[in-house]
């Protein structure tokens, strides 16, 4: 193998890790997770429990958004790398800036108005999680076609 097959490889392994986590994680939350803490625990208790999970799941979005755009920058730099399409770079970015934006503004509404607020503030967490699954479902279709 080639010195810039074997970089182009290590840099495509860190994109398609990143990216395939991170739709999984948003696909296990909203179909299985989420879905299930509801249907056990109600309304109320499932929605603190989501709570609680909110922040590292979408900082677990934030960082494997990071990996890829980093790959995607640093890439063509250090290895043979041609850029990505430009839907899977909207995707990406997309999604990175939802989740962005749902750690750092929306968690801290929803932690300082508590309970009473979820349903206003889920509805708006489910919007997010739609640009991000979208986002990224595009992209790993595109990159995978």
């Amino acid at each position: 193998m080639a010195a810039e097959d074997w970089d182009m490889s290590v840099v495509s392994l860190f994109v398609h890790a990143a990216l395939g986590m991170w739709l999984g994680s948003i696909v296990f939350f909203s179909f299985v997770a989420a879905p299930a803490l509801f249907d056990e625990l109600g309304e109320e208790r499932a929605g603190d429990a989501v709570n609680v999970v909110f922040p590292r799941y979408y900082s677990f979005g934030i960082w494997m958004g990071a990996i890829v755009l980093v790959a995607w920058a640093v890439g063509p730099l250090v290895a043979d790398v041609g850029e990505p399409p430009l839907i899977a770079d909207v995707g990406v970015v997309a999604a990175f800036l939802a989740n962005l934006y749902a750690r750092y503004q929306l968690i801290p509404k929803m932690e300082a108005a508590g309970s009473d607020a979820f349903a206003r503030y889920h509805k708006q967490s489910v919007g997010l999680n739609l640009v991000a699954l979208a986002g990224l479902a595009a992209a790993f279709t595109i990159l995978h076609f």
